[in-house]
Parts: C-alpha cells; structure tokens; sequence
C-alpha cells in the first residue's frame, strides 16, 4: 500500500522541488510539507491533480490522503480495499507477463517426422473404425 508521502515524493522528483509541485497542484508549499509529514491529508480536487501530474491511479491518491488522518476502522478499511484491487490487477497483469515471458524463452524443437506419421496412422485406425460403426448402424 503506497502512502501519501510516497505520492508526493513521486510529484517532488518529476517537478524538481517541493515548491514547485505545490505551485503545480495548487496549493501552498507548508501544506504540501504537511501532508507529506503524515500530519493532513489533501483535499480531493489536489488529490486528483497530484496524481495526474505523476500518473498513478486518481482513487489509490484520494485513498491515501484520507488514509493519514481517518481513525474509524471500518472506514480505514474502505480506503485500504482500494489499494487492494489495483494491487491485484497489477499481479495478475505481472504474472501474464512473466508466464509469457516463460513460453516465448522455452526452447522449441522441430517435430519429427516419426512422430507424425504415428499420428497420422493413429488417426486413419480412429477414421477407419469410425467410418465401420457408421456402416454397421444403417
């Protein structure tokens, strides 16, 4: 689960300065220093543009922010479900990626000629057999 303090340092190495993302996001840089403290969280329209201008998912920001000063459980546990999702979305997305990744490295070998042709003989017995019962039933 990503906190808020690691959005906004995301935000602070793509602007460059803290001062200059909070001029981006619209907000007064003590206020930014403040969230990134763990002492507030952001409104939700600063939420939105922070994780625009980083490029993460807008609810995991909006999620994070209520996450710093939320004391009721059963809310705490809303907010954390929606990292939850995404988390796993994002297995899931891994996981193809290497199962992928897997089947294209491993080494294929040319089919031998035997081996067709005892599948092809295979199936002329199964064709053959078929064709016999179809004959006996009429």
């Amino acid at each position: 689960m990503t906190e808020l303090k690691d959005f906004i340092e995301i935000g602070v190495e793509k602007a460059r300065t803290q001062i200059e993302l909070a001029k981006r996001i619209g907000i007064l840089d003590v206020n930014l220093r403040m969230a990134k403290a763990g002492k507030r969280g952001l409104p939700i329209d600063v939420c939105i543009l922070l994780a625009d201008y980083i490029k993460v998912d807008r609810l995991e920001v909006i999620a994070a922010s209520n996450l710093v000063t939320e004391k009721d459980e059963r809310r705490r546990r809303i907010f954390e479900s929606c990292f939850k999702k995404s988390n796993s979305v994002a297995a899931s997305i891994l996981m193809a990626s290497i199962v992928t990744l897997v089947l294209l490295m491993a080494p294929v070998e040319p089919a031998n000629a035997t081996h067709f042709s005892s599948v092809k003989d295979s199936l002329f017995v199964i064709c053959n057999s078929i064709e016999r019962k179809g004959s006996e039933k009429m």
